[in-house]
């Protein structure tokens, strides 16, 4: 009978490889850790609008572009390295400028101001910030947002690799443009677009995550549901038409980043425009001529849907992305009622008589401290924005006068027509609460 060999060596050796090559992977990770180096390269790829196909392979199902705010990335100002000023945020992106005005103490300072905005996870998609000299005349914008994409390399020091060998894969980068920063040199001047933008990049990342099939319509969304986008006719479309410009008050993507200004927008954003109406401009006061930053007359570029604050749920979702409860407003919506009066004045001329006609519109005062504008627009013909008529604050008459108004000087009276008691027209008034928040009155609207 022949003897088995006992197998007892071999396991024993067996256990001794399998133990040193653990022993060495331990090793291999562990200098991996010590000495992993990342790097990013220092361009950023815009992603064009025309291929969506492109669009959905780079993105990987996350993807957006702004034309309506979209820079030529091969502008020689809009290159990283040929940048005048810096400014490396503790997140890991970058405050950069091509402008004189916007030195490193100035972009530190705007850093600051958009670490004011509420953020979440987003923030590290956040590659730049970039100021630039000159308006963007081409599309007439005030800023721009766009996602790109770059390549982000891991170099890995280990014995068994190629002293250069690396892991290289690309990583979804968003970049807000500051235009104008020559002219526009206050933190003040940047606070609201900058949060705009800021909204593009924190809809798009928590919000709006279309699929192949779907990449035209953003229709079925939570968001595009809390904001009843088929009741208002929105435009669901993530692929911007040519009339976008013109259309923009209607594309949920930017209602989207006007809700984030109202609702996680920086203290800043809630700027006020004192308005003046005809009365006052007769009585020697004039009316700004920079609207941009009238929040207390515009919440939000398309006046024509409810509020933020008013849209049942939405607040809520909103701060949901950042694991927070939206702060509570100091004071309850209340109702703000307008009326309106006709006054005509009768005056013997030298050239003969004289009927003037011109209009009171007055409303009730509920918040206390409160800013109110009183705004119109033509609702046959509304593209964003309307007309603003006058801005009241705490302690003054709740009333503003529209249409032709006169003032006797002496031996002369003074006409002046403001143009808005014409045709059909929708008023309404805004409150602006101490604390930012915002309410609208009910809309008037008025045949002259």
């Amino acid at each position: 009978m022949e003897k088995r060999k006992s197998a007892s060596p071999v396991i024993v050796v067996f256990l001794i490889v399998i133990f040193i090559v653990i022993l060495g992977s331990f090793g291999a990770v562990y200098h991996f850790n010590r000495e992993i180096e990342t790097y990013q390269n220092s361009s950023i790829e815009a992603i064009p609008d025309e291929d969506p196909d492109d669009i959905l392979l780079l993105k990987s199902q996350r993807h957006f572009i702004n034309p309506a705010a979209e820079a030529d990335p091969h502008h020689d100002y809009d290159h990283h390295d040929d940048a005048l000023y810096f400014f490396d945020a503790p997140e890991g992106f970058t405050m950069a400028s091509h402008s004189e005005a916007w030195n490193q103490y100035k972009l530190e300072m705007l850093y600051q101001e958009l670490m004011l905005n509420q953020y979440g996870e987003e923030i590290n998609l956040l590659y730049e910030v970039v100021v630039h000299p000159y308006e963007e005349e081409e599309m007439n914008m005030l800023a721009s947002f766009a996602f790109g994409v770059t390549i982000e390399s891991f170099f890995i020091n280990f014995p068994a690799f190629p002293t250069d060998f690396t892991i290289d894969f690309p990583k979804d980068i968003g970049k807000i443009n500051l235009y104008g920063g020559d002219t526009k040199t206050t933190v003040e001047s940047m606070a609201q677009s900058l949060s705009h933008e800021y909204g593009h990049l924190f809809t798009f990342y928590h919000m709006f995550n279309p699929g192949k099939d779907e990449y035209d319509s953003l229709s079925y969304t939570t968001y595009a549901m809390l904001r009843e986008a088929a009741r208002f006719d929105l435009i669901t479309s993530a692929n911007p038409e040519e009339n976008y410009m013109l259309e923009r008050h209607r594309y949920l993507i930017e209602i989207a980043a006007e809700d984030y200004v109202q609702l996680m927008g920086s203290p800043t954003t809630r700027q006020v425009v004192d308005f003046v109406d005809v009365q006052q401009i007769l009585n020697g006061a004039e009316h700004p001529t920079d609207i941009s930053g009238a929040r207390n007359a515009f919440p939000q570029e398309n006046m024509m849907l409810p509020l933020a604050n008013d849209v049942p749920g939405l607040k809520e979702y909103f701060y949901s992305y950042i694991n927070a409860q939206p702060p509570a407003p100091i004071e309850d919506k209340m109702e703000v009622v307008l009326e309106i009066r006709q006054n005509v004045v009768e005056r013997n001329l030298v050239t003969g008589p004289h009927t003037s006609v011109h209009y009171v519109l007055s409303w009730n005062a509920p918040y206390q401290n409160a800013i109110y504008t009183l705004v119109c627009y033509d609702p046959f013909n509304y593209s964003g924005w309307g007309t603003p008529i006058k801005t009241v604050h705490p302690g003054q008459t709740t009333s503003a006068v529209i249409g032709e108004y006169s003032v006797e000087r002496g031996e002369q009276i003074a006409f002046l027509d403001d143009g808005n008691a014409q045709g059909t027209k929708v008023f309404f008034v805004v409150a602006l609460l101490p604390d930012g928040t915002q309410y609208i009155s009910e809309k008037l609207e008025y045949t002259f």
